[in-house]
């Protein structure tokens, strides 16, 4: 897992991303993780990929959902926004450690954001909980994926039909397959 063992807002504090929380960064900012990390790393970030960086990076660090919103908005007034940015920054670097170059050159293409049914996807063909794809590093996920492409002599991976999305849902997540199954009737 990314992990940071830092002094912050008094303390000590860990935190970390994993696949899991990369997902949920994707989530709150609606953005790709290369380009939150792109625009931290240049310093054309908007407050939100600090705030929600930093949140959740507590969060996973064991920091309580509502304590983590607390304290982060707390910072925000006691300390500058570079230093925060400095801080998330440093997050996702951690995060960045260790995936593998697989591309023969660079590209200048726009970073996608992981769907969710490329990670069901994924979840099957690996005969793996979706539990166990949100624990892996950031790192092990892209390199899992590569790897994947690479040896499948450029067969992608599909997203799954709606019927077996549904099915992965029922086995791994029931309280989201019931969400799902209520809007469906409503």
């Amino acid at each position: 897992m990314a992990e940071l063992i830092t002094e912050w807002a008094g303390k000590d504090r860990l935190f970390r991303l994993d696949f899991g929380g990369v997902l949920d960064l994707e989530e709150a900012l609606n953005d790709a993780i290369g380009a939150i990390f792109l625009r931290l790393s240049s310093g054309r970030f908007y407050a939100k990929d600090v705030y929600q960086t930093i949140r959740l990076a507590l969060i996973g660090g064991g920091m309580g959902k509502v304590e983590a919103k607390k304290l982060v908005e707390s910072r925000f007034d006691a300390y500058p926004l570079s230093d925060l940015a400095a801080l998330a920054g440093e997050i996702l670097i951690a995060l960045m450690v260790g995936i593998e170059d697989t591309s023969k050159e660079a590209s200048d293409a726009e970073p996608q954001r992981i769907k969710f049914s490329t990670a069901s996807q994924i979840c099957q063909t690996f005969n793996m909980s979706t539990h166990d794809l949100r624990a892996m590093t950031y790192a092990e996920f892209a390199n899992l994926v590569a790897g994947f492409n690479a040896a499948s002599s450029g067969r992608k991976l599909e997203a799954p039909t709606d019927e077996e999305f549904a099915e992965i849902l029922r086995k791994h997540d029931p309280a989201a397959y019931e969400e799902m199954m209520e809007a469906n009737d409503g």
